[in-house]
Protein backbone atom coordinates (compact mmCIF):
# COMPACT_ATOMS: atom_id res chain seq x y z
CA UNK A 1 0.00 0.00 0.00
CA UNK A 2 1.62 3.33 -0.94
CA UNK A 3 -0.26 7.21 -0.34
CA UNK A 4 -0.07 8.80 -4.18
CA UNK A 5 -1.67 11.68 -2.52
CA UNK A 6 -2.93 14.11 0.28
CA UNK A 7 -5.46 17.42 0.52
CA UNK A 8 -7.39 18.41 3.15
CA UNK A 9 -11.29 19.54 1.72
CA UNK A 10 -13.57 21.09 4.05
CA UNK A 11 -12.14 19.96 7.21
CA UNK A 12 -11.66 16.46 6.09
CA UNK A 13 -8.32 14.64 5.26
CA UNK A 14 -8.26 12.66 2.21
CA UNK A 15 -5.56 10.22 1.24
CA UNK A 16 -5.49 8.63 -2.17
CA UNK A 17 -4.21 4.85 -1.47
CA UNK A 18 -3.02 2.51 -4.47
CA UNK A 19 -3.22 -0.86 -3.16
CA UNK A 20 -0.95 -3.52 -3.89
CA UNK A 21 -3.41 -6.65 -5.07
CA UNK A 22 -2.19 -10.07 -5.16
CA UNK A 23 -3.03 -10.58 -8.63
CA UNK A 24 -2.23 -8.39 -11.54
CA UNK A 25 -5.13 -8.75 -12.85
CA UNK A 26 -6.43 -6.21 -10.23
CA UNK A 27 -6.44 -2.64 -10.00
CA UNK A 28 -7.44 -1.15 -6.44
CA UNK A 29 -7.38 2.89 -5.92
CA UNK A 30 -8.33 3.95 -2.24
CA UNK A 31 -9.78 7.44 -0.94
CA UNK A 32 -9.26 7.70 2.96
CA UNK A 33 -11.60 10.49 4.04
CA UNK A 34 -10.50 10.99 7.68
CA UNK A 35 -12.91 13.50 9.41
CA UNK A 36 -13.67 13.25 12.99
CA UNK A 37 -9.99 15.00 14.70
CA UNK A 38 -11.89 17.92 13.38
CA UNK A 39 -14.42 19.66 16.17
CA UNK A 40 -16.29 21.89 13.18
CA UNK A 41 -17.07 18.76 11.38
CA UNK A 42 -19.80 17.38 13.74
CA UNK A 43 -23.05 16.49 12.80
CA UNK A 44 -21.91 16.56 8.96
CA UNK A 45 -22.26 13.76 6.73
CA UNK A 46 -19.21 13.13 4.13
CA UNK A 47 -19.56 10.89 0.81
CA UNK A 48 -16.73 10.52 -1.30
CA UNK A 49 -16.11 9.47 -4.78
CA UNK A 50 -13.87 8.49 -7.37
CA UNK A 51 -13.43 8.16 -11.33
CA UNK A 52 -11.19 7.30 -13.88
CA UNK A 53 -10.76 9.67 -16.52
CA UNK A 54 -10.36 7.91 -20.15
CA UNK A 55 -7.68 9.11 -22.90
CA UNK A 56 -9.37 11.81 -24.03
CA UNK A 57 -9.97 13.78 -20.69
CA UNK A 58 -13.51 12.71 -19.93
CA UNK A 59 -14.94 10.07 -17.50
CA UNK A 60 -14.44 6.68 -17.76
CA UNK A 61 -17.18 4.19 -16.93
CA UNK A 62 -14.13 1.74 -16.25
CA UNK A 63 -14.03 0.25 -12.87
CA UNK A 64 -16.48 -0.22 -9.87
CA UNK A 65 -16.73 2.39 -6.31
CA UNK A 66 -17.46 1.14 -3.30
CA UNK A 67 -17.95 2.93 -0.08
CA UNK A 68 -17.04 1.71 3.36
CA UNK A 69 -15.64 2.47 6.66
CA UNK A 70 -12.99 1.06 8.91
CA UNK A 71 -13.19 3.57 11.79
CA UNK A 72 -16.29 5.96 12.96
CA UNK A 73 -14.25 8.62 12.09
CA UNK A 74 -13.31 7.65 8.75
CA UNK A 75 -15.00 6.69 5.10
CA UNK A 76 -13.27 5.15 2.54
CA UNK A 77 -14.33 4.74 -1.01
CA UNK A 78 -12.20 1.90 -3.00
CA UNK A 79 -12.21 1.87 -7.11
CA UNK A 80 -11.92 -1.52 -8.43
CA UNK A 81 -11.04 -2.39 -12.17
CA UNK A 82 -9.47 -4.94 -14.52
CA UNK A 83 -6.44 -3.82 -14.79
CA UNK A 84 -5.91 -4.60 -18.49
CA UNK A 85 -9.35 -2.39 -18.89
CA UNK A 86 -7.04 0.70 -17.17
CA UNK A 87 -4.41 0.05 -19.33
CA UNK A 88 -6.43 -0.23 -22.98
CA UNK A 89 -9.11 2.61 -21.68
CA UNK A 90 -6.91 4.88 -19.46
CA UNK A 91 -3.27 5.31 -19.21
CA UNK A 92 -1.16 7.83 -21.50
CA UNK A 93 2.38 7.92 -21.31
CA UNK A 94 2.36 5.38 -18.45
CA UNK A 95 0.20 7.32 -16.83
CA UNK A 96 -3.58 7.94 -15.20
CA UNK A 97 -5.62 10.17 -13.62
CA UNK A 98 -8.31 10.00 -11.05
CA UNK A 99 -10.99 12.10 -10.35
CA UNK A 100 -12.17 12.51 -6.61
CA UNK A 101 -14.65 14.39 -4.85
CA UNK A 102 -16.17 14.61 -1.44
CA UNK A 103 -20.06 15.97 -1.61
CA UNK A 104 -19.99 17.94 2.76
CA UNK A 105 -23.84 17.11 3.68
CA UNK A 106 -24.33 19.69 6.77
CA UNK A 107 -27.85 20.18 8.88
CA UNK A 108 -29.69 17.79 6.37
CA UNK A 109 -29.01 20.43 3.36
CA UNK A 110 -26.59 18.99 0.52
CA UNK A 111 -25.61 20.48 -2.58
CA UNK A 112 -27.47 20.83 -5.33
CA UNK A 113 -27.51 16.76 -7.52
CA UNK A 114 -25.58 15.81 -10.43
CA UNK A 115 -26.60 17.02 -14.08
CA UNK A 116 -28.17 14.69 -15.81
CA UNK A 117 -26.55 13.16 -19.07
CA UNK A 118 -28.80 15.39 -20.90
CA UNK A 119 -28.38 18.29 -19.24
CA UNK A 120 -24.08 17.88 -19.41
CA UNK A 121 -22.28 19.59 -21.97
CA UNK A 122 -20.53 17.55 -23.67
CA UNK A 123 -16.43 18.52 -23.18
CA UNK A 124 -15.45 20.29 -25.50
CA UNK A 125 -11.50 19.32 -26.17
CA UNK A 126 -12.94 15.22 -26.72
CA UNK A 127 -15.51 16.84 -29.78
CA UNK A 128 -12.46 18.36 -30.94
CA UNK A 129 -10.57 15.12 -30.92
CA UNK A 130 -13.38 13.29 -32.86
CA UNK A 131 -13.32 16.13 -35.51
CA UNK A 132 -9.79 15.89 -35.74
CA UNK A 133 -9.52 11.93 -36.06
CA UNK A 134 -11.86 12.12 -38.65
CA UNK A 135 -10.78 15.12 -40.23
CA UNK A 136 -14.49 16.81 -40.14
CA UNK A 137 -14.18 20.64 -40.97
CA UNK A 138 -10.47 20.86 -41.42
CA UNK A 139 -9.70 24.23 -42.47
CA UNK A 140 -5.49 23.72 -43.05
CA UNK A 141 -3.33 21.41 -44.63
CA UNK A 142 0.22 20.88 -43.91
CA UNK A 143 2.73 19.15 -45.93
CA UNK A 144 5.51 17.72 -43.91
CA UNK A 145 7.81 15.66 -45.44
CA UNK A 146 5.78 14.18 -48.04
CA UNK A 147 2.68 13.67 -45.89
CA UNK A 148 -0.54 15.78 -45.30
CA UNK A 149 -1.90 16.73 -41.80
CA UNK A 150 -5.17 18.08 -41.71
CA UNK A 151 -6.15 20.18 -38.80
CA UNK A 152 -8.26 23.36 -37.44
CA UNK A 153 -7.09 27.03 -37.70
CA UNK A 154 -8.61 27.89 -34.46
CA UNK A 155 -7.21 24.80 -32.26
CA UNK A 156 -3.55 25.29 -33.11
CA UNK A 157 -4.07 28.98 -32.84
CA UNK A 158 -5.31 28.62 -29.50
CA UNK A 159 -2.97 26.20 -28.71
CA UNK A 160 0.82 28.37 -30.53
CA UNK A 161 1.17 32.02 -31.01
CA UNK A 162 3.30 30.78 -33.92
CA UNK A 163 0.55 29.40 -35.46
CA UNK A 164 -1.71 32.43 -34.26
CA UNK A 165 0.14 34.58 -36.00
CA UNK A 166 0.94 32.49 -39.25
CA UNK A 167 -3.00 31.34 -39.49
CA UNK A 168 -4.53 34.52 -38.84
CA UNK A 169 -2.13 37.35 -39.27
CA UNK A 170 -0.53 39.55 -41.93
CA UNK A 171 1.67 36.32 -43.24
CA UNK A 172 0.88 35.23 -46.79
CA UNK A 173 -0.23 31.51 -44.77
CA UNK A 174 -3.07 33.45 -43.53
CA UNK A 175 -4.80 32.82 -46.69
CA UNK A 176 -3.78 29.44 -47.93
CA UNK A 177 -5.18 26.38 -47.86
CA UNK A 178 -2.49 24.54 -47.93
CA UNK A 179 0.90 25.24 -46.26
CA UNK A 180 4.52 23.41 -46.75
CA UNK A 181 6.39 23.32 -43.18
CA UNK A 182 10.64 23.05 -43.88
CA UNK A 183 13.15 21.27 -41.84
CA UNK A 184 10.38 18.61 -39.62
CA UNK A 185 10.37 15.33 -39.57
CA UNK A 186 6.42 13.84 -40.62
CA UNK A 187 6.48 12.15 -37.54
CA UNK A 188 7.40 14.83 -35.24
CA UNK A 189 4.60 17.01 -36.62
CA UNK A 190 2.25 14.19 -36.09
CA UNK A 191 3.37 14.25 -32.45
CA UNK A 192 3.08 17.70 -31.81
CA UNK A 193 -0.25 18.04 -33.31
CA UNK A 194 -1.24 14.88 -31.10
CA UNK A 195 -0.15 17.14 -27.93
CA UNK A 196 -2.29 19.93 -29.64
CA UNK A 197 -5.18 18.47 -30.12
CA UNK A 198 -4.50 15.67 -26.49
CA UNK A 199 -2.79 17.65 -24.45
CA UNK A 200 -0.37 14.69 -24.29
CA UNK A 201 2.30 13.13 -26.14
CA UNK A 202 1.32 9.92 -27.79
CA UNK A 203 2.13 6.54 -26.38
CA UNK A 204 5.88 5.15 -27.53
CA UNK A 205 6.28 2.86 -30.11
CA UNK A 206 8.06 -0.38 -29.36
CA UNK A 207 11.12 1.14 -30.86
CA UNK A 208 14.76 0.77 -29.18
CA UNK A 209 15.32 3.55 -26.62
CA UNK A 210 17.98 5.76 -28.84
CA UNK A 211 14.90 6.21 -31.59
CA UNK A 212 12.89 7.61 -29.09
CA UNK A 213 15.12 9.72 -27.14
CA UNK A 214 16.18 10.99 -30.57
CA UNK A 215 12.13 11.59 -31.64
CA UNK A 216 12.11 13.69 -27.88
CA UNK A 217 14.99 15.35 -29.17
CA UNK A 218 13.35 16.29 -32.65
CA UNK A 219 9.78 17.21 -31.20
CA UNK A 220 11.26 19.61 -28.04
CA UNK A 221 13.26 21.48 -31.25
CA UNK A 222 9.69 21.41 -33.08
CA UNK A 223 8.02 22.70 -29.38
CA UNK A 224 10.29 25.69 -29.24
CA UNK A 225 9.38 26.72 -32.86
CA UNK A 226 5.88 26.71 -32.40
CA UNK A 227 5.91 28.45 -28.72
CA UNK A 228 4.76 25.39 -27.14
CA UNK A 229 6.61 26.06 -23.67
CA UNK A 230 4.88 22.55 -21.85
CA UNK A 231 5.50 20.24 -24.65
CA UNK A 232 9.30 21.51 -24.50
CA UNK A 233 9.04 21.09 -20.78
CA UNK A 234 7.64 17.78 -21.27
CA UNK A 235 10.49 16.17 -23.45
CA UNK A 236 13.35 17.62 -21.80
CA UNK A 237 12.27 16.10 -18.83
CA UNK A 238 11.98 12.70 -20.60
CA UNK A 239 15.46 13.44 -21.94
CA UNK A 240 16.70 13.74 -18.14
CA UNK A 241 14.74 10.76 -17.16
CA UNK A 242 16.19 8.81 -19.44
CA UNK A 243 19.69 9.89 -18.38
CA UNK A 244 22.96 11.44 -19.82
CA UNK A 245 25.30 8.49 -21.15
CA UNK A 246 28.82 8.74 -22.87
CA UNK A 247 26.89 8.23 -26.53
CA UNK A 248 24.32 11.41 -25.97
CA UNK A 249 25.76 14.10 -23.75
CA UNK A 250 27.36 16.18 -26.43
CA UNK A 251 23.77 15.93 -28.51
CA UNK A 252 22.00 16.58 -25.43
CA UNK A 253 24.68 19.76 -24.10
CA UNK A 254 24.04 21.29 -27.93
CA UNK A 255 20.73 20.80 -27.73
CA UNK A 256 19.77 22.43 -24.10
CA UNK A 257 22.63 25.24 -25.36
CA UNK A 258 20.66 26.03 -28.20
CA UNK A 259 17.13 25.99 -26.92
CA UNK A 260 17.15 27.10 -23.50
CA UNK A 261 16.83 24.00 -21.39
CA UNK A 262 18.35 24.37 -17.74
CA UNK A 263 17.47 21.41 -16.42
CA UNK A 264 18.95 19.26 -19.17
CA UNK A 265 22.29 21.72 -19.85
CA UNK A 266 23.26 21.46 -15.83
CA UNK A 267 22.74 17.48 -16.11
CA UNK A 268 25.07 17.36 -18.95
CA UNK A 269 27.45 19.83 -16.86
CA UNK A 270 27.23 17.45 -13.96
CA UNK A 271 28.02 14.48 -16.05
CA UNK A 272 31.16 15.98 -17.79
CA UNK A 273 32.42 16.94 -14.49
CA UNK A 274 33.30 13.38 -13.65
CA UNK A 275 36.61 13.05 -15.05
CA UNK A 276 36.49 9.31 -16.58
CA UNK A 277 33.24 10.69 -18.56
CA UNK A 278 35.18 13.83 -19.82
CA UNK A 279 37.87 11.88 -20.51
CA UNK A 280 36.02 9.60 -22.42
CA UNK A 281 33.72 12.25 -24.04
CA UNK A 282 36.82 14.60 -25.13
CA UNK A 283 38.19 11.92 -27.32
CA UNK A 284 35.59 12.38 -29.79
CA UNK A 285 34.72 14.13 -32.94
CA UNK A 286 31.39 15.60 -31.90
CA UNK A 287 32.88 16.78 -28.77
CA UNK A 288 35.59 18.74 -30.98
CA UNK A 289 33.15 20.18 -33.45
CA UNK A 290 31.01 21.66 -30.48
CA UNK A 291 33.39 23.45 -29.01
CA UNK A 292 34.81 24.61 -32.11
CA UNK A 293 30.72 25.66 -32.86
CA UNK A 294 30.07 26.81 -29.46
CA UNK A 295 33.03 28.31 -27.50
CA UNK A 296 31.20 29.36 -24.52
CA UNK A 297 29.77 25.84 -23.73
CA UNK A 298 33.88 24.91 -23.45
CA UNK A 299 34.32 27.71 -20.73
CA UNK A 300 31.19 26.25 -19.15
CA UNK A 301 32.53 22.68 -19.18
CA UNK A 302 35.68 23.92 -17.78
CA UNK A 303 34.05 25.72 -15.14
CA UNK A 304 31.88 23.18 -13.71
CA UNK A 305 34.95 20.23 -13.91
CA UNK A 306 36.80 22.98 -11.86
CA UNK A 307 34.32 23.43 -9.58
CA UNK A 308 33.40 19.91 -9.04
CA UNK A 309 37.30 19.06 -8.51
CA UNK A 310 38.49 21.69 -6.50
CA UNK A 311 40.36 21.01 -3.54
CA UNK A 312 39.03 21.16 -0.26
CA UNK A 313 41.01 21.55 2.83
CA UNK A 314 39.43 19.70 5.79
CA UNK A 315 41.00 19.07 9.41
CA UNK A 316 40.55 16.04 11.03
CA UNK A 317 39.74 16.62 15.14
CA UNK A 318 40.63 12.96 15.92
CA UNK A 319 43.96 12.78 14.18
CA UNK A 320 44.54 16.60 14.32
CA UNK A 321 45.83 16.08 11.11
CA UNK A 322 44.70 18.04 7.59
CA UNK A 323 43.82 15.75 4.84
CA UNK A 324 42.69 16.83 1.03
CA UNK A 325 39.66 15.35 -0.42
CA UNK A 326 39.29 15.16 -4.37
Amino acid sequence: MSIVNTRVVAGCKLDAVLMRCDSVMEFRLTLVVRHGANPSMEGVKVIPSMVLVDKTGSPSSTGIGAIGSFLEDTIVYSLRARAEDVKANCVVNHNLQVRCSVEVIRDGTRAPPPLTEEEVLPDLGHDLIVMWDKKELTDVCFDVDGESFSAHRLVLAARSPVFRAQLYGPMAESKMTSITIQEMAASTFRSMLHYMYYGSLPNASKADVSFIMGEYQRLLVAADRYGLERLKNICEDKLCGNGITIDNVVSFLELADGHICPKLKAMCLDFLSDGENFKMVARTGEYFHLMQTFPSILVEVRNRFKMAHEKLTITDPGANKKTRMV
